[in-house]
Formats: structure tokens, sequence, C-alpha cells
């Protein structure tokens, strides 16, 4: 299996490229610095999942 660091995870992008990493088996390592230039609930709710 292979291991996958994604970094900004919380945001648009990342979140989804680490979604669908994990949807194709691969482990991911994600990382976000959860600054408020985005809505930090939302990014919060996002790793969450």
């Amino acid at each position: 299996m292979a291991t996958v660091l994604v970094t900004g995870s919380a945001g648009f992008i990342g979140y989804h490229v680490a979604e669908r990493l994990l949807a194709e088996g691969m482990r991911v390592v994600a990382l976000d610095a959860m600054t408020d230039y985005y809505d930090v609930a939302l990014k919060q709710a996002r790793i969450d999942r």
C-alpha cells in the first residue's frame, strides 16, 4: 500500500485529492495549517470526515 502526503488537506483541492486517494486504497498522511483564510469550521468538518 502506498503512502501519500497531502498538504493543504483541509482545503478544497487537498480534501478532494485525499478523499480520492483513500477511495483508491492508499494511505494518506494529511497536513494542513488550519489558517482562517477559509472557514475553519468547514476545514474541521472535512478533517473529521
